[in-house]
């Protein structure tokens, strides 16, 4: 399928193209989600699963699990980063800048314009750096969940794991997306650096 219309009916265009994609009966564990989050006052609403979010596919357990992420917004420091606030970081996970971990002691969501993660160990910031989540504190690149596949439509997940799908081959228009995809999660859903994995996700 090829999309060219940049809106359709008002609605931002996700991908270019969808080559592959698994139709649903994947369901998104919500557990580590901040899913319930509506503030009208913080302009947050987490309600809903924005469509390109990066995802785990696990086909044995029929299960899409969020790869989580959050942008660097100017203000904040290399312990006390400033990031977009439709992420849904928790404290203890672990907060990765593409070269190092650190693991989450604090989240301070007060602020209409951004959350402020405190981390443990000092990471790499500045507006723009995109975060994923590591696995382990320190230098490593290891990630909690390697993306393969990103979520077609926008999901309501309020109510408790909910029904999603995947689109695991085509083009997606990064400054469409709501949820940043940063170095390792882009390599990962063009294959991982040999190639060999089971998605083709590009980004324009």
């Amino acid at each position: 399928m090829q999309i060219t219309n940049s809106t359709i009916g008002g609605k931002v265009v996700i991908f270019e193209s969808i080559i592959d994609e698994i139709p649903g009966g994947l369901s998104l564990p919500v557990t580590d989600l901040d899913n319930t989050k509506v503030d009208a006052t913080l302009s947050v609403d987490k309600r809903w699963l924005k469509a390109g979010a990066p995802v785990y596919v696990d086909i044995a357990a029929r299960t899409a699990t969020l790869c989580k992420s959050a942008l660097g917004i100017t203000g904040g420091g290399a312990t006390t980063p400033r990031v977009s606030k439709n992420n849904h970081f928790k404290v203890g996970e672990f907060l990765n800048d593409g070269v190092t971990s650190s693991e989450i002691t604090a989240i301070d969501v007060t602020n209409a314009g951004y959350d402020i993660i405190t981390v443990g160990e000092a990471l790499l910031y500045a507006a723009g750096t995109k975060y994923g989540e590591g696995s382990v504190s320190g230098a490593s690149i290891a990630l909690a969940f390697t993306p393969n596949g990103v979520t077609k439509d926008d999901v309501y997940i309020a109510d408790g794991n909910a029904d999603v799908a995947v689109v695991t081959m085509g083009t997606v228009r990064e400054d469409a997306l709501t949820y940043p995809i940063n170095s390792l999660y882009a390599i990962a859903l063009r294959g991982g650096t040999a190639g060999t994995g089971r998605s083709l996700i590009t980004l324009v």
